[in-house]
């Protein structure tokens, strides 16, 4: 081979080479711009399809969700058959479910628990009320009820009161029941431990006498407690400083005066800083 065409060859492979790195012309900006647009497009097709699909699925779940609760609020399965009532002593039983607005074969799951416990505590001699649902046919209601103690006059008319002295629902022939009647002084209507401690002593039985004998209770402006006996037919009173101590000593001296048959002719029975004065009754005389 020739000198001259060895050098040919060699060219013609250095200009071969040469045109491997010899940038790519750039295309026109018109069809990059259009390809974007329809690449664009196309993607908020497919987000608006996924969005319409997914509302739609949750549509029908709400759907589904709604009608098959209304098929199990009204199903027999569920239908009440049993309400149980306890802690009621001043309401009957057809009360309460009055109050609550129930009934058997009621359906169980349509019950509101909250608003029949806030409906029935509503009711002035309810202190609280509590209620659970057993699925799928029982309701249980559990009553606290407030325990009259006194009564109370207030603008003429006669109601029962707590322990405390607060009202608690006009005395009605229906519902009546015998307490002894509350006094309490302005001056001593403050002081709510004199009025606990007449009403601990009541219910211990501490008295030389019964509940059923006190006609009314009377706690003065000086702090003595004055009892009205119905059946004895006389006052007694004691400071509350030291109840306990007076009544030992009326206790004693009441028990002697009984002995003795003298109860009856007593007006008024009096603990005064430790000494107990009895005042008798004046006779009668005929003209």
């Amino acid at each position: 081979m020739s000198t001259l065409a060895m050098r040919q060859g060699r060219l013609k492979i250095g200009a071969k080479r040469g045109n491997r790195y010899k940038r790519a012309s750039r295309p026109a900006d018109g069809p990059s711009r259009l390809s974007s647009g329809v690449s664009l497009f196309a993607g908020l097709c497919r987000s608006t399809f996924c969005l319409a699909l997914l509302l739609g699925v949750l549509g029908a779940l709400g759907v589904g969700l709604l009608y098959g609760y209304r098929y199990v609020t009204i199903h027999p399965y569920f239908g009440l058959r049993e309400i149980q009532v306890t802690g009621n002593e001043r309401l009957n039983y057809g009360e309460v479910l009055n109050l609550a607005d129930l009934a058997l074969g009621q359906n169980c799951l349509d019950v509101n628990v909250a608003e029949v416990e806030r409906t029935i505590s509503q009711n002035p001699w309810v202190a609280h009320a509590s209620v659970r649902r057993e699925l799928p046919n029982r309701l249980f209601i559990q009553i606290k009820e407030r325990a009259p103690v006194f009564w109370v006059q207030r603008e003429g008319k006669l109601l029962y009161a707590d322990a405390s002295g607060v009202v608690i629902a006009p005395v009605e022939p229906g519902h009546f029941h015998s307490l002894p009647l509350l006094e309490v002084d302005k001056e001593s209507a403050g002081d709510p431990r004199a009025l606990a401690a007449i009403v601990g002593m009541m219910q211990s039985r501490d008295l030389p006498f019964g509940l059923g004998q006190i006609a009314w209770v009377h706690l003065t402006s000086s702090g003595d407690a004055e009892f009205q006996l119905d059946t004895e037919g006389f006052t007694l009173r004691f400071p509350m400083r030291d109840w306990r101590g007076e009544l030992s000593r009326i206790s004693a001296v009441w028990q002697d005066l009984r002995r003795r048959g003298e109860l009856p002719g007593v007006a008024s029975i009096a603990a005064v800083e430790g000494m107990v004065c009895v005042k008798k009754k004046t006779p009668l005389h005929s003209s």
